[in-house]
């Protein structure tokens, strides 16, 4: 199966531990969101916390990644 490249870049919130931020890695092509947030050890009921930015816009679980996409992973901060 042919792979692509995407570039992961998280705030310290997001619990990934098996690339650091900025780093990029190879995955399936056709792998959507939620199988890269698997891939990256988010388990499943934290999926629907973390926001996704590809390229400026907001993306949903089921955004097929392509090849050199940049995954910015946040999630919301609220105060009062």
């Amino acid at each position: 199966m042919k792979k692509i490249s995407v570039t992961i870049r998280f705030t310290g919130l997001v619990d990934v531990k098996k690339i650091a931020s900025g780093e990029s890695m190879n995955v399936p092509e056709g792998t959507d969101i939620s199988k890269l947030l698997s891939i990256l050890g988010i388990i499943e009921q934290h999926k629907k916390y973390i926001i996704v930015m590809i390229r400026g816009s907001k993306e949903n679980l089921l955004y097929k990644l392509k090849n050199n996409d940049e995954v910015n992973l946040f999630l919301p901060v609220g105060g009062g």
